[in-house]
């Protein structure tokens, strides 16, 4: 079967639902594609599926060889299980010759089996070698290794709620730039459902996943400090946040009534792992704050206002209880901030460049406020205008209390 033949049979599936053409089209202003493709949705979209059979067509077609990278080490029954999927594709693919895909020492083979008359069992023979598996955190043994024929690497759950590798955007590269050689026409291909939006690449590589809109292709460089044509070269990557085609009217999402999932297992956004109080800013806004402080990481920033209420106040809002308490309590409302904080604001930041007075590097004790702000931590009065907005600031909080 033809390359266009079997894409043409397999873009009919029903479950058919995004194409790497929709990512590679988005073009700098001088006509060059992206060399990094970060491609992130809800578990909906079909892409893990098209990026990787686009890429087992190029090693079979084209051969151009792709290299399979996971953060850690991984066996052979999970590489394989990755590609369990495609084993229907991989038949068509070969015209019945080829029945899936294994890994040994390291490289990606495709195989067939045959009866084995000594043993009376079905063994696999290893045919065409098309690829490799890559771990991020031993890049550094690949150093002195040459690729040639590797022209494609996809890098699966890039975005984790789990523990990144120290330093892993910078060791990636590494991994990129060991593999690649700056050849033209190399691309990476990032794969991630919407788990985490807190991750250290939106600030490493500038692709700043949090302001992205579901159906945006935000294209960004990162430079290379090295010279090509008498300018510096750049490394071209393209943030593709996938629309939702599945995604419910504004009716229905005004219905409160209604209990929903808080993961991406249905939807397009971003995974909500745990469930906090929340509260409406239209709610709050009658009750001014007695001063703000400002929580950022790497492209995050939250407003944390700390407010004096009725210690009733959660049953005000939800219509339990309709006359507010004499006994007044205060707690930290928290919303999600865009615009650069004003002067004097108290900051807890891992911006290196952000300098001020009231400014620390991490969460640190610098005044009264924080006094209160670590009382309010500890009696758990930390209120969010939504559920994901409470939990990325829960992460970023954790990582500030860290540094």
């Amino acid at each position: 079967m033809t390359r266009k033949q079997l894409f043409k049979k397999y873009y009919k599936d029903p479950r058919h639902d995004y194409e790497i053409s929709e990512t590679l089209a988005v073009k700098d202003e001088t006509g060059r594609s992206p060399d990094v493709c970060f491609v992130y949705s809800g578990r909906n979209r079909g892409k893990s599926y098209e990026i990787s059979t686009q890429l087992l067509a190029d090693a079979w077609y084209d051969q151009k060889l792709f290299g399979y990278v996971r953060r850690n080490k991984a066996t052979t029954f999970e590489i394989e299980q990755y590609f369990e999927d495609k084993l229907n594709f991989i038949a068509d693919m070969t015209d019945g010759t080829r029945e899936g895909i294994t890994v040994s020492r390291g490289k990606i083979y495709l195989y067939h089996t045959i009866d084995d008359e000594k043993t009376g069992t079905r063994k696999r023979v290893l045919d065409e070698h098309i690829g490799y598996f890559f771990a991020v955190s031993t890049q550094g043994s690949y150093k002195s290794l040459q690729y040639p024929n590797v022209w494609n690497l996809l890098y699966e759950e890039v975005l984790t709620s789990e523990q990144y590798l120290s330093a892993e955007p910078e060791k990636l590269m590494n991994l990129w730039s060991t593999i690649s050689r700056s050849r033209p026409g190399f691309r990476m291909w990032l794969v991630s459902n919407t788990i985490s939006v807190v991750n250290p690449y939106s600030q490493a590589w500038g692709i700043q996943l949090a302001k992205n809109k579901p159906g945006e292709v935000r294209l960004s460089k990162l430079f290379l400090g090295s010279a090509k044509d008498g300018k510096e070269d750049y490394m071209l990557i393209a943030a593709h946040y996938l629309e939702d085609k599945d995604e419910i009217s504004k009716e229905e999402k005004k219905d409160k009534r209604k209990l929903r999932v808080k993961t991406s297992i249905a939807n397009n956004r971003w995974d909500e792992l745990k469930l906090y109080t929340v509260m409406d800013k239209s709610f709050i806004d009658p009750y001014k704050p007695l001063c703000s402080v400002v929580f950022e990481y790497d492209d995050l920033m939250f407003l944390c206002e700390i407010i004096m209420k009725p210690a009733n106040i959660y049953q005000l809002y939800t219509g339990d209880e309709e006359k507010p308490s004499r006994l007044k309590m205060p707690f930290a409302y928290i919303q999600r901030k865009t615009t650069e904080p004003q002067a004097n604001t108290r900051i807890y930041t891992n911006n290196s460049n952000r300098m001020g007075l009231y400014v620390t590097k991490g969460y640190r004790k610098l005044g009264k406020i924080d006094d209160t702000i670590e009382m309010i931590r500890k009696n758990g009065w930390f209120v969010g205008s939504d559920n994901l907005t409470m939990n990325d600031f829960m992460t970023v909080f954790t990582k500030l209390r860290t540094i």
